[in-house]
This record gives structure tokens, C-alpha cells and sequence, in this order.
């Protein structure tokens, strides 16, 4: 029976040490497959009259380095460059242990990988929330540092390809600063389109940058939210189509709290003028263009912090535009502060059209262009907020959507949690149509609880892996460092 049983457990021997030669290979093809990846995302950066000679040495020296140690064996490598793409293709004979005692002395490992040679095609827009709560438990501090990694980390990446990286900075809150060098563009009006709905102003068509002039005002660089349906869209903004363009902020004086419509010690936010008369309604005597052609008193609403005027609420550094200087980004991350409320969907609106190939800055490269990527990077740490039942007749503050009266998001009066819906549903509309345009979403909420909220970043965000969940401010650097590195496979096709 010893011999019967012998050669019947042999064959048992072998196919066990199979296995285990197997795994091991699978293993080194992984090992072999992410040296590979690396391999070529490093060529990818490098100068395009880099030779082929060139190409196949640093490919070959980066995976021999990479696949030290891993005990695959002798690693060939071949590399090949056409129409702008980079392949790299590494295989080896892998020693077998157990096997080898059937003839099998070795297994085959094989990896490869192509990438689009240069990263001009990143075009990166940082979608940061600005508002008074990220000032708490150095949420904002360690945004910035996170965020210039982020940019120093691609900037290496791009080499010494100059438009190898443009990034756009939108700091947000209950409105986005677009800057006060665009008053005379021509995709803003100072007058208010009809498509918006009520006016602020009880006069038609009074002129916000003559009501700023008159009281020696200069405007602070914030704009409106445009009705819908453009408020979710990147149409481009036409005087022929007067709902496109833009409308000026202009936080209103409300009127004075010691008549407030026949009543006493009626709460108000921003009062900064004194009214004309007290025998008119709340709106008609806030919004009377006669009493703007003084200058504002100076101070800071004890209801919202925001210092009075007509800017009051406009706290945010203005916006940066695509570029390629990332010192210019750098130092625009350092000038954010946190102040206000949260409006999530006027931040991305303003992040797609910093994206766009539309006016009103047209600084995108066309949607489906060879090689471009479009990215935004979306952080928040809370959920959208507007306040009603507060602030006398208006019912509300002022914010980049208006006041609650004038409807303009939404056709219910005295209600708190219609206006967020509608916010909610703004945000889930504009992600939507984003990423119909192949715009690729990263959404990072910070230390956000709400799970309404955490719902529609996960939903915003364009997969599974690009919503990041920061329960910590200081996880930050970490998650900003995953999307760079995100941010660079994209560019593998294996």
C-alpha cells in the first residue's frame, strides 16, 4: 500500500504547491502592474522631445527600483509613444517553487499600461466653503495648507510643461465675490431683469452702481444668483436673453427699527441709511431709491456680524480665474477668510463657469476635447442654510438669492425648510448637469453630520471613491493628497 498511497499523494503535493506558486504570481503581477502605473505616470510628466531611448531607460531604471526585493525575477521592459500616448510593458518569469519538481520551473508576469503623454489637460477648480463656521476648530487653516499641497503636489507633477495645470479658486458662502474689476462687463447689468422677479428697488429699473455711486460705494465684487434655469447651467450670459446676465449684490438699507410699520423694536440687520419717511410698508421703504445718496453709517449688524452697507455679506475673496502661475493660486488660498452662511449651489455654479468654455469668462477648453480633463473639488462643512421668520418685513436676511419675499427660490412664504429644499435640490440639479459635460466631481464634507447633506455630496460626487468623508479638519491633507494621486490615475488606461 506505501507506494499506492506515495504516488497518490504526489500529484496531491503538486497541485498544493500549484497553488501557493500561483498566488505568488498573481501577487507579483500586482507588485509588476503598480510599478508599471508609476512607471508611465513619470514618463507622462517628462518634456515630449524626450527620446525613445530616453523613454525606455527611466522606465526601465523607475520599475527595476520599484520591483526590488519583490523576487519575480529578471523584469524586461519595453516602452513605445504614439499620437501623444505612452505605453510601458514590463514582463518577467517568476521562479516556482513547488512546481518546479513537475518541469514548471517558472510562471509568467505580465503588466502594462498607456497614459496621455502631459498634463495640459488638467483643468482643476477648487470649490472652497468661505463661511463664518469653517473659522472653527481651524477648518480653514487647514484647508489652505491641504489645498496648496494639493496644487504644489500637481504643479510637480507637470514638470516644466508650463500649461501643463490650470487651476480656478471659488471661495463661497451666501454669495460668491466674482471681483469689482468686472462692473462694466458686459454679462453684468446693473438694472435689475424683469426674469429675476421682484426688485429690491421700488422704482423699475433702478440702477444698482448709480445707487452705489450716489453714496460713494464701491461695489464689493458680488453677485446674484441668476434665475432659473440658468442658475444650474453654464449658458452663456447675452444681453439678448437679459434672465442670462448677472445682477450686481446689493444688500438694501432696511428701514429704521423705531416706526418698523406702526410697531416698535421691529429687528432689522442691516440698517445704514436713514429712512425718508414712516408711513410706508417694510418693502417700500426699504427699497426707495430717494434715501440712497448718502454715505452709509459705519459699523456691524449685531443680528449677522456682517459690516453695514450695501456690500454687507459680500466677506469672501474674490474668485480666481483658471491659470497656470500656481504662486498666483497659492496666494489666493491665503487670502480667504470665513464669514457667512452656506449656499453650496452658488459655489459650484461659479466653479463650472471657471471651468467653462462659455462666457462669462470662456477660459475652458471645449467640452470633449482630446486629452482634457475638467475637475472640481468641492468642500463644505455643512449643510445649505437659509434663516427665515427673522429680520422685520423681509422675512429673511439678504443673501446671493435674495430675500425670502421675493421668491426666487421658491413660491412658499415663512417657511425655513422650503428655501433649503430648494437649495438641496439646486445642488443636486447643478451636479447632475455637470457631470453630463464628463466634469469630474470630488466632494469632501468636513466634519458634517447632516445626513441629508452627506446624501447629496455622495450623490454629487462622480463615484464612490471621490466622496471623502473628513471627519476631522486634520484628515484634510490627507484626503488632498488621495485626490492628487486620483487625479493622475485618471490618466491610465490599462
Amino acid at each position: 500500500m506505501a507506494p499506492i498511497v506515495a504516488l497518490t499523494l504526489t500529484p496531491i503535493l503538486l497541485a498544493s504547491g500549484a497553488t501557493v506558486d500561483v498566488a505568488r504570481a498573481m501577487s507579483g503581477r500586482s507588485d509588476l502592474q503598480q510599478a508599471v502605473d508609476a512607471a508611465a505616470l513619470a514618463l507622462a510628466h517628462l518634456p515630449s522631445t524626450t527620446t525613445a531611448a530616453g523613454l525606455q531607460s527611466d522606465a526601465q531604471s523607475w520599475i527595476t527600483t520599484e520591483m526590488n526585493g519583490k523576487n519575480i525575477g529578471v523584469v524586461t521592459v519595453t516602452t513605445t509613444s504614439v499620437s501623444g500616448q505612452i505605453t510601458v510593458s514590463a514582463s518577467a518569469n517568476m521562479p516556482t517553487f513547488v512546481t518546479a519538481m513537475a518541469g514548471i520551473n517558472t510562471l509568467p508576469v505580465k503588466a502594462s499600461s498607456t497614459v496621455q503623454w502631459g498634463l495640459s489637460n488638467v483643468e482643476l477648480a477648487l470649490v472652497l466653503d468661505n463661511t463664518g463656521s469653517m473659522a472653527q476648530d481651524n477648518k480653514l487653516t487647514d484647508l489652505v495648507s491641504a489645498a496648496t499641497t494639493l496644487v504644489n503636489t500637481l504643479e510637480q507633477s507637470a514638470g516644466s510643461n508650463t500649461s501643463a495645470l490650470k487651476v480656478g479658486v471659488v471661495p463661497f458662502s451666501i454669495a460668491v465675490n466674482v471681483g469689482a474689476t468686472y462692473q462694466t462687463a458686459s454679462w453684468i447689468t446693473g438694472t435689475q431683469p424683469s426674469a429675476y422677479g421682484s426688485d429690491i428697488f421700488t422704482t423699475a429699473n433702478t440702477n444698482r452702481f448709480t445707487m452705489l455711486k450716489q453714496m460713494g460705494v464701491a461695489w464689493g465684487g458680488c453677485v446674484e444668483d441668476r434665475p432659473m434655469p440658468y442658475d444650474v447651467q453654464d449658458t452663456a450670459p447675452t444681453t439678448s436673453n437679459p434672465a442670462t446676465l448677472f445682477v450686481p449684490f446689493f444688500s438694501p438699507d432696511e428701514p429704521d427699527g423705531t416706526y418698523a410699520i406702526g410697531r416698535t423694536n421691529y429687528s432689522y440687520a442691516n440698517d445704514y441709511l436713514t429712512d425718508k419717511s414712516s408711513d410706508k410698508t417694510w418693502q417700500t421703504e426699504q427699497g426707495d431709491p430717494l434715501k440712497y445718496t448718502k454715505k452709509p453709517a459705519n459699523g456691524t449688524s449685531s443680528m449677522t456680524g456682517y459690516n453695514l452697507g450695501p456690500n454687507s455679506g459680500c466677506g469672501t475673496a474674490p474668485l480666481l480665474r483658471l491659470t497656470t502661475n500656481m504662486s498666483t493660486v497659492t496666494s489666493e488660498l491665503n487670502q480667504m477668510v470665513a464669514n457667512g452662511d452656506t449656499h453650496i449651489p452658488l459655489g459650484m455654479a461659479w466653479g463650472w463657469h471657471v471651468l467653462s468654455p462659455n462666457a462669462p469668462f470662456a477660459d475652458g477648453v471645449a467640452y470633449g476635447t482630446a486629452n482634457t480633463l475638467k475637475i472640481v473639488v468641492l468642500v463644505t462643512d455643512g449643510q445649505n442654510t437659509y434663516t427665515t421668520g427673522y429680520n422685520g418685513g423681509d422675512n429673511s436676511f439678504y443673501t446671493g438669492i435674495g430675500y425670502e419675499w421675493q421668491n426666487r427660490i421658491s413660491t412658499a412664504t415663512g417657511s425655513f425648510t422650503d428655501p433649503v429644499t430648494a437649495l438641496n435640490d439646486r445642488l443636486a440639479t447643478i451636479c447632475t448637469n455637470m457631470k453630463a459635460q464628463n466634469i469630474v466631481i470630488y466632494t469632501v464634507p468636513v466634519e458634517v453630520t447632516d445626513p441629508t447633506i452627506q446624501t447629496l455630496l455622495q450623490n454629487c460626487a462622480s463615484s464612490s471613491s471621490n466622496y471623502i468623508n473628513v471627519t476631522s479638519s486634520s484628515q484634510l491633507a490627507a484626503a488632498f493628497t488621495n485626490i492628487a494621486g486620483s487625479i493622475g490615475h485618471l490618466r491610465i488606461s490599462h
